[in-house]
This record gives structure tokens, sequence and C-alpha cells, in this order.
């Protein structure tokens, strides 16, 4: 293993300590927050008032909204978690070959960040998407394709494969978590980033894959565990940070790798600043 690997995986170490340790600070703060539950409250309670017009939109969007079923087909697959956790993963596994010690002091917080925030958002499509297939297992929701013969409300649980995995919608999952990760990132731009990723998590309605209560599910459980998974690490100093007192957490940057790469690994911990 070179050097600059060897200062990768210290680092790695720590986080996986830090990740599995009580968090930093003794004043309460939790990764779920009583805003939480009131928005999972009111997603569950409009989930259940959704379900009365689930068979209306469908038939609605079939019949009438022919331009939004094309764009739906065209884009749906955006969202597909494959291509977030592949890229996720390669950069991740890509900063532990980089020789950290001997690259330009000026990428070396910029591998950090990548690293940190790769692995982010690796964690919050894996296991969010873990969450909900089974879900999916346990309900056994049969497909829109079934509403003339089936019904909206037919269950089949524990029935494998594709026919029986309606609820929730993993594409609005994924929606979801890529929705709560850029406002994660770019907070300022919350005007923009929420109503792509609700538009992006409706396309499943589009081509008659999901249906409307699906979808608000699987973007429920995407934002939400994103959400909580953020407030988690900034807790334990990781890949983000909590001020007192505040709700959003931030992304540690450029400030919290600087101690690292300016002394050898052991000497300092990466997570300062």
């Amino acid at each position: 293993m070179t050097r600059g690997a060897g200062a990768y995986w210290a680092y790695l170490r720590e986080a996986h300590d830090r990740f599995w340790a009580p968090p930093l600070r003794q004043d309460g703060a939790s990764a779920w927050s009583n805003r939480m539950t009131l928005v999972a409250v009111v997603g569950v309670y409009a989930i259940f008032l959704l379900h009365f017009l689930d068979s209306t939109l469908i038939d609605y969007v079939r019949s009438t909204s022919p331009v939004f079923v094309d764009l739906s087909a065209r884009f749906t697959d955006v969202a597909k978690s494959t291509v977030y956790l592949v890229v996720a993963l390669a950069v991740f596994l890509l900063a532990g070959v980089v020789d950290w010690r001997r690259a330009e002091r000026k990428w070396k917080p910029v591998w950090a960040k990548l690293s940190g925030q790769a692995g982010f958002v690796f964690l919050a499509v894996a296991v969010s998407g873990l969450f909900t297939n089974l879900v999916k297992l346990i309900v056994g929701r049969a497909r829109p394709k079934f509403l003339d013969t089936l019904g909206p409300a037919h269950f089949d649980p524990f029935s494998p494969g594709y026919d029986f995995a309606s609820f929730p919608s993993g594409h609005a999952q994924v929606a979801g978590v890529l929705t709560m990760v850029l406002l994660l990132w770019f907070p300022r731009a919350a005007v923009a980033i929420l109503p792509l990723g609700l538009i992006l998590a409706s396309m499943r309605i589009g081509v008659a894959a999901h249906y409307p209560t699906d979808v608000v599910a699987g973007f429920l459980v995407g934002t939400l565990y994103t959400l909580f998974l953020a407030r988690w690490l900034a807790l334990r100093g990781i890949v983000f940070r909590l001020p007192p007192g505040r709700f959003w957490p931030r992304p540690r940057f450029r400030k919290a790798f600087r101690s690292l790469w300016s002394r050898p690994v052991r000497a300092g911990s990466p997570f300062r600043g």
C-alpha cells in the first residue's frame, strides 16, 4: 500500500469509528428531529388521502396527457439507482489510489470533499433502496397495469418479482435522495431543485409503473432518510456539520480537511475544521 493510500485508509478508519460512536455534542441534538416526524406524519396522511384518487389519476394521465407520458418514457431512467451507486462507488474508490501526500496542496481538500460526499451519496441511495425493496416485498401491491382487472388496492404480500412491487416507488425513492442531496449541497437553489425532483419522481406515473401514492411514499423515504443520514454524520463530525440550534446540516468542504493535509495523517484528525 502506498503512503498516500495509507493516509486515505487511516481517514476511513477514523470515519468508521466516528460513525458508530455517540454524537460529539452533548446538547441533546439527534439525527431524527421533531420536524422530520411532522413531515413523516403529514406525508402518511397525504398518502392516505391520495389513495382514493389513484385510479382516477392514472386513467387521466393515460388518456389525456400524451406529452407527459412521452416525456416520462424518455426520462424515467434518470432516477435509476444503479448509475448513482456505480459513480459514487467509483469516486470513493478512486480517492484511495491517489497519492494524497504528493498531490498538490490545492487538490487535497478537493479529493477529501469528493470521497466523503461520494460515500454519503452511496449510503443514502443504497440503504434507502434496501428499505424500499423490503417494504415492496412485504406490501406486495399490484402495479397499475392490473388496474382494470385487480383494481388499485390489490395486495399480494411476499410475492417476488415486478408485478407486485408497486409500493413504494424505487425510482421516486432515488429521486428523493437526489433531491435532498442537492438541497444539502445547494440550499439557496431550493426553489428550483425541489420542483425538479418532484417532476422526476412523478415520471413513474406517466409510464403507468406506479400509482401517485407509490411515488409520494418513495419520495418521502428517499428525502427523509438522506436528511437523517446527513444529520447523523454531522453530529459525529463526518462530511457535514450541524451548528448548534440549526436544523439544516452544512457540508464540510475545504476547512474540514486543511489541517490533515498539512501534516502526517496520524498527527491530527481529518474531521477538524
